[in-house]
């Protein structure tokens, strides 16, 4: 008798993901025929910590919708699983697909996984493909996880299916998931079997998902890693999430993860987010979001903006005037640099005279030009007047080379762009 290897169809909906189900990748690639990009962009799909994309029509708390139908049960009873999965791969219909592949899966035995999988890789593993292939790779860790990492280790290139077995195995076993992961790493980098564990029992046990994710070593791999679980971190708001960074022993990524959680709040409540980023005990956290929070904040309400930043002591005002200046200067660049002349000589504007620089260097070449002189760092200021100044000889030479005889104290090799660009 075959082993119950799936859970309810409206589990499995919850566990995959609707945007999942749909065939649809939030940062799918090229194509795995060459070099498997797909695997590594489409890694995304999980970094959502396995919560469904709310709000698909049709889909959301609506078990029957993705039941067999006739069509996807003819293929499935008339052909062998190799060649039904081939069959189902083909159909157009997005969600017709899903409901053939959750049909399929209920079918396999363990000992079948690896033809069907094998297979369907041979189709051309395509951004419309790689839900589908997740959701083997799902349902073949749920029967033989061992199995199926000997596999992929063989076969694949990029981390994406080894992390999506080692998820779906650490649901069902994590002891058993956590010690295959520290037994079977390689390398002196972050280890991809730990990161695909940490995302799959971050639902159920977020505290030692969180212990997890303290022994990767700080890396790009550390930092997605930390992204794919802050959703369910802020499940119960914002004030258990920054509680929940408090019990991060590791001062670098508890800092990391206090800017995440600042700046995704001010994506959705930039008000809340102003309020709230002065509170903060870490400053240097503070002071990393307090761009992201000025920039939303000052889309919601410039003046408000303008106000909220200019208020702000030294160490924050200059992030947070440079995530307003952004907008400001995109909007009204004489007026941004009015605004932008009133502020304290104290603080530390070199960024956002950039910002401000490149924002309106369009519009106003000669305002941008000007600005650039009072960038504190020589290497900063001379990047800046090449990059605007090229673009302004470029676009009126005649203009831009009277403006660089005409203004005093140019180093000698912005001088010289005119002929450079020439």
């Amino acid at each position: 008798m075959k082993p119950v290897i799936l859970v309810p169809i409206a589990l499995w909906i919850l566990t995959l993901g609707v945007a999942f189900l749909i065939g649809r990748g939030s940062n799918s690639s090229q194509s795995e025929r060459k070099t498997a990009l797909d695997e590594a962009r489409s890694s995304s799909l999980k970094r959502s910590s396995s919560r469904p994309a709310y709000g698909i029509k049709g889909v959301r708390n609506s078990e029957t919708n993705l039941l067999p139908t006739a069509q996807t049960s003819r293929i499935i009873k008339n052909r062998t699983p190799e060649q039904a999965v081939t069959e189902l791969a083909k159909l157009v219909d997005p969600i017709e697909r899903a409901r053939g592949f959750l049909e399929l899966l209920e079918t396999l035995e363990a000992d079948q996984f690896l033809n069907v999988v094998t297979e369907f890789r041979a189709l051309g593993i395509t951004e419309q493909r790689m839900s589908e292939y997740g959701m083997l790779l799902h349902g073949w860790a749920k029967t033989d996880p061992k199995g199926a990492l000997a596999y992929t280790l063989k076969n694949t290139g990029t981390p994406f299916a080894r992390q999506e077995i080692m998820a779906s195995w650490s649901t069902d076993d994590p002891e058993a998931a956590i010690a295959f992961a520290r037994a079977n790493h390689t390398g002196t980098g972050a280890n991809p079997l730990l990161v695909g564990v940490i995302r799959g029992i971050a639902p159920g046990n977020l505290s030692r998902a969180t212990d997890l994710l303290q022994d990767l070593p700080y890396g790009r791999e550390r930092g997605d890693t930390l992204q794919s679980i802050l959703p369910l971190v802020m499940e119960n708001g914002v004030s258990n999430a920054l509680t929940w960074t408090a019990g991060i022993a590791d001062a670098q990524l508890q800092s990391g993860a206090i800017n995440y959680i600042m700046s995704g709040l001010a994506g959705s409540e930039p008000r809340h987010a102003a309020e709230l980023l002065v509170t903060l005990d870490d400053k240097s956290a503070a002071a990393r979001a307090a761009d992201d929070v000025g920039g939303a904040l000052a889309r919601l309400d410039l003046e408000e903006a303008k106000t909220w930043s200019a208020g702000l002591n030294d160490e924050l005002r200059s992030q947070a005037v440079e995530g307003v200046i952004g907008h400001y200067a995109s909007q009204d660049p004489s007026a941004a640099s009015e605004w932008l002349a009133s502020l304290p000589e104290t603080a530390d504007l070199d960024g956002a005279i950039r910002q401000f620089a490149w924002r309106s260097q369009r519009s106003e070449p000669q305002l941008a030009a000007d600005w650039i002189g009072q960038i504190q760092s020589i290497e900063r200021r001379n990047e800046m007047y090449n990059s605007v100044l090229s673009r302004w000889l470029r676009n009126d030479p005649a203009s831009a080379e009277q403006w660089i005889q005409t203004t005093p104290n140019l180093p000698e090799n912005v001088r010289g762009l005119p002929n450079r660009v020439r």
